[in-house]
């Protein structure tokens, strides 16, 4: 008898920019430990390297943020394409009941695309479809920008359809699986664990102590903040303190991204401007000492950020902006401290008392990193679409 299939597919699965991959990768082990025989599908512009290395098989034309015009065309494209290319899949794998597609990143402008695929199926022969969402109907808290519909009108579409039975919907945090529920009361929206991790590594004796930023370098990520933590850092004199920042960009010639690297030249700052492969990055990541996010409240006030779950997983100090998902996570488990959001003062102010109390806020940190994995982890997140 052959093995059931878990397609995990991301259609924003290109490179080693953001999370797509590291998150699918987390589940592949788990998958098998299931029984399940992992099957990566990324975009049709997935490099070579993940390609050859990893087996991800291209497959999707559009990635999340890909816009095309006006809201409804770039839907209409996103849906139809969406759906053209999964019947496309389970006619290739010869697609069964028992197998499982987890799809990861989707945008509003996708979902019912979904749902159009299930419902081409044949009888006897729809795989079930776990959808993991990872983004706001606000992403400004304050405004809507008619986001919202698009979910109402595509989580309406999945309550009447004939395969709902055959949709697992889960979102990663517990504000946005408020926010779905709140639009879709007859659905059921599962809390998802985070399941990349990170290992937790002590930092070897008689280094300096590193505060670092990873990800990619944006202005809804408070990239442009950073110039005067450093610039309050070296006023301090804060020696033995060293700022290991990011810097990668997809648009490295933007006028954001020179400014704020015109204010970053220091003998305190080493920068690391190219995208990270998944070792190299999971190296930056250990051997930091403080993480600091600094991200405005778009989208964050609701979304997850997979930095910051991996620096938690690895027991790694954070600082994050309040009124976030990253606060809340901080009051229950602690580790670090927050900042008023887009106030690259008080981020200075809040970073450098982190810095100089670093020693006391550590303390406990193998509980902390203890009770955190007991939740997000590979092996949960698969309890919940495999079930």
């Amino acid at each position: 008898m052959t093995r059931p299939r878990l397609f995990l597919a991301d259609p924003s699965l290109i490179g080693h920019s953001g999370h797509c991959f590291d998150y699918l990768a987390a589940l592949a082990p788990a998958a098998r430990a299931r029984g399940f025989e992992p099957i990566y599908l990324g975009n049709r512009n997935v490099t070579p390297e993940l390609r050859a290395r990893h087996g991800v098989l291209p497959a999707f034309t559009h990635w999340c943020d890909a816009r095309y015009g006006s809201a409804e065309r770039t839907r209409r494209l996103h849906e139809s394409d969406l759906t053209r290319e999964l019947v496309d899949r389970s006619q290739r794998f010869a697609v069964t009941a028992n197998d499982v597609f987890l799809i990861n990143t989707l945008r509003h402008w996708a979902l019912r695309g979904v749902v159009d695929w299930l419902e081409s199926c044949a009888p006897g022969a729809c795989p079930r479809a776990a959808l993991v969402l990872h983004f706001t109907a606000f992403p400004n808290p304050a405004t809507s920008d008619g986001t919202v519909e698009f979910y109402r009108q595509a989580f309406a579409r999945i309550a009447r359809s004939p395969a709902r039975d055959r949709v697992r919907l889960l979102a990663d945090s517990d504000a946005l699986v408020e926010e779905y529920a709140a639009l879709a009361p007859s659905l059921r929206f599962d809390l998802a664990p985070i399941p990349h991790l990170r290992e937790a590594e002590d930092a070897p004796p008689a280094r300096a102590f590193r505060v670092g930023t990873v990800g990619e370098a944006r202005e809804n990520k408070g990239f442009h903040l950073l110039p005067r933590l450093v610039s309050r850092a070296a006023e301090a004199d804060m020696r033995g303190v060293e700022f290991h920042l990011h810097s990668f960009a997809h648009d490295p010639d933007s006028a954001f991204l020179r400014r704020a690297l015109a204010g970053l030249r220091h003998p305190m700052v080493r920068l690391y401007p190219d995208e990270m492969p998944a070792a190299a990055y999971q190296r930056f990541l250990a051997s930091l000492d403080l993480v600091v996010l600094p991200y405005t409240l778009d989208n964050y006030h609701a979304q997850t950020s997979g930095v910051f779950a991996e620096a938690m997983g690895a027991g790694k100090l954070v600082v994050v902006p309040r009124g976030s998902w990253m606060a809340r996570q901080l009051d229950e488990f602690g580790g670090g401290a927050t900042f008023n959001p887009g106030d690259a003062e008080d981020l200075a102010r809040v970073t450098l008392g982190v810095i100089a109390d670093h020693e006391r806020l550590s303390a406990g940190r193998a509980e902390r990193v203890r009770r955190w994995r007991a939740f997000h982890n590979p092996e949960r997140l698969l309890q919940l679409v495999c079930a």
